[in-house]
Parts: C-alpha cells; sequence; structure tokens
C-alpha cells in the first residue's frame, strides 16, 4: 500500500510538468496549492502565495465578477471562462471543477490555458 504522503508527492511531480497553470483554492479563494506554471507565469513563490486570495494574483482586490468558483459551486455547470489575467497580460480559458465534502464545494481545482493567436495552446 502507498501511504498518503508518497502520493501527495507524486502527484505534486505529476502536475508541476504540466505546463497549464493549476491551482487549489478553499471556496473563499484561498490558494491551497499551486504548480511551477503558476508560480512561473505569476512570477511568484509558492510559499508567498499559500494562504492568500487568488485574485491578488490577477492584481485584484476583490473576486472576479465572473468567477468560476462562485459559478461551480452554485449552478455546478462547468463553463470555462476566458479571462485575461491582467497582472500576465496574456488570455486564459478557465475551468473549475469543485471538489465536494458532505454535499458542499469544499476545495476547487482551478485550470488556467493559455489561449494564444485565436486558439487553445
Amino acid at each position: 500500500m502507498v501511504n498518503s504522503d508518497y502520493t501527495e508527492s507524486l502527484l505534486n511531480i505529476i502536475l508541476d510538468e504540466v505546463d497549464d497553470i493549476i491551482m487549489i483554492l478553499e471556496a473563499d479563494h484561498t490558494v491551497v496549492w499551486m504548480n511551477r506554471a503558476g508560480t512561473k507565469a505569476f512570477e511568484i513563490e509558492l510559499k508567498d502565495i499559500i494562504g492568500k486570495r487568488c485574485y491578488t494574483l490577477f492584481g485584484k482586490t476583490s473576486p472576479c465578477e465572473d468567477c468560476t468558483i462562485w459559478t461551480e459551486s452554485i449552478a455546478m455547470t462547468n463553463k470555462p471562462k476566458i479571462k485575461i489575467i491582467p497582472k500576465t497580460g496574456k488570455e486564459y480559458v478557465c475551468n473549475t471543477l469543485p471538489l465536494y465534502q458532505d454535499g458542499q464545494a469544499k476545495l476547487f481545482v482551478q485550470h488556467l490555458r493559455q489561449v494564444k493567436g485565436g486558439k487553445l495552446e
């Protein structure tokens, strides 16, 4: 049987090799984890963003008006949104998937894939 620390390390290694930005967020927008592509895109150390709100990465002081966390926790639509992230100046397709515990969305996996030349990269 593989222990949970080993599994977590393995998942971190795999997700750090993905070129898309992947974040794990709490329902209040607190960043729990972000992969290497995210720290590179936002030019921030992981230790400097853990525990802070995701919208601070986007150069905002409050949640985005079309926040996919709110959409997913209320409507459960899983519809991607196109976002321009001011801090990077780049356009991304944003998907958010809720992770439920006891019937409530407790964590969210947010996936940001860059759009280049009018098409997904």
